[in-house]
Order: C-alpha cells, then sequence, then structure tokens
C-alpha cells in the first residue's frame, strides 16, 4: 500500500532525474506538507484515500489558512497535490516509467519584466493605449478630481466604421440628461 510520504520520496527522485526542476520539487512539497497537515491517520497510511477524499481535505485546508493566502493561493496549493498524485500515478511506481517520463518544459516570462508594450506613466487626463494581440486597449481618467472615475475600452486594431458606431451608439445611450 502506498503512503502519503511516498509522495515526497517520489518528488525528490524526480527533482534528482531532471523530471521537476528544483523550484517546481520545492513548491510541490510546500503544497503536500499544507495538505498533509490536514489528513488523518487513514489517509496517512493510503494515497488511494487520500484520493477519494481530497475535496473535502481541501475544505479544510481552506477553512483553515483563509486568513494566511488567497482562495487563488490555496487553489494552486491543490492544483499542486492533484499534479504530483497523477505523476505518481503514471511514474511513480515503475522505474522503467519514470525513466521514459519526459515531462513539459513551460518558459514563462518574468512578472517584473518590462516589454514595450506598457506605457510610462502618463497624466492622469490624457489616454494611455496598449497593444495586446492585435488589439488597443485605451483607459482615459474621465473626471480629473475623480480618480476611479475611467473609461476603458479594448477594441480590435483594424476596428470597422460600422463598429465604430455601434460602440458611439452604446456610449451615447448611457449618458444621463439633466431634466
Amino acid at each position: 500500500m502506498q503512503k502519503f510520504n511516498d509522495l515526497y520520496d517520489f518528488v525528490d527522485t524526480a527533482v534528482r532525474s531532471r523530471k521537476y526542476p528544483d523550484t517546481t520539487g520545492s513548491s510541490l512539497k510546500v503544497a503536500l506538507r499544507l495538505f498533509e497537515a490536514e489528513l488523518n491517520e487513514e489517509e496517512q497510511k493510503s494515497i488511494e484515500k487520500l484520493k477519494q477524499n481530497l475535496d473535502q481535505i481541501y475544505q479544510t485546508v481552506v477553512r483553515k489558512n483563509m486568513k494566511e493566502f488567497s482562495a487563488s493561493s490555496l487553489a494552486t496549493y491543490k492544483s499542486r497535490v492533484v499534479k504530483v498524485l497523477g505523476d505518481f500515478e503514471r511514474y511513480g511506481v515503475d522505474p522503467t516509467k519514470m525513466a521514459s517520463w519526459s515531462p513539459k518544459l513551460i518558459t514563462r516570462a518574468r512578472k517584473n519584466a518590462p516589454t514595450s508594450a506598457m506605457p510610462e506613466a502618463a497624466p492622469e487626463n490624457t489616454p494611455t493605449a496598449v497593444a495586446v494581440a492585435g488589439t488597443h486597449r485605451i483607459e482615459l481618467s474621465l473626471r480629473p478630481d475623480a480618480k476611479d472615475v475611467r473609461f476603458v475600452i479594448i477594441v480590435p486594431q483594424d476596428i470597422q466604421a460600422k463598429e465604430s458606431t455601434t460602440i458611439k451608439a452604446v456610449l451615447d445611450s448611457l449618458v444621463k440628461t439633466d431634466k
């Protein structure tokens, strides 16, 4: 019978055999520790029981950690546990399967890396435009005295005259007139 602690050994083996990068292995083990704290004795002794009760365990993890972590962070931790369980089921028990495992390498851009599409700081009442995947994003502060009153629109770069007319008509219909 496979125990919960076998998952830690699996992650360590996967890191050593370069199936997971070091950082991925560390983040997977953090997620396992977070969930391990909520396991009962039966779930500690049986990965099958853990998989059966994963949703209930997750609810307990959320209740006990909602002040320390955001909902999206807790969901990320759950997805990491699910990933380890899936990979363990596919490759963990059989060394030949582990040897033939070719994980996908995903390269992500850094969040704080400068991008040429992002504008420099613009004055409060001037429009800013950012082209993203064939679109224009235009953001404009409508009232200089109220920072929360903004106009934001995202339109295709090749907007047609008919589409522009439709947008203008929609905006005109929203105007409140004083009587």
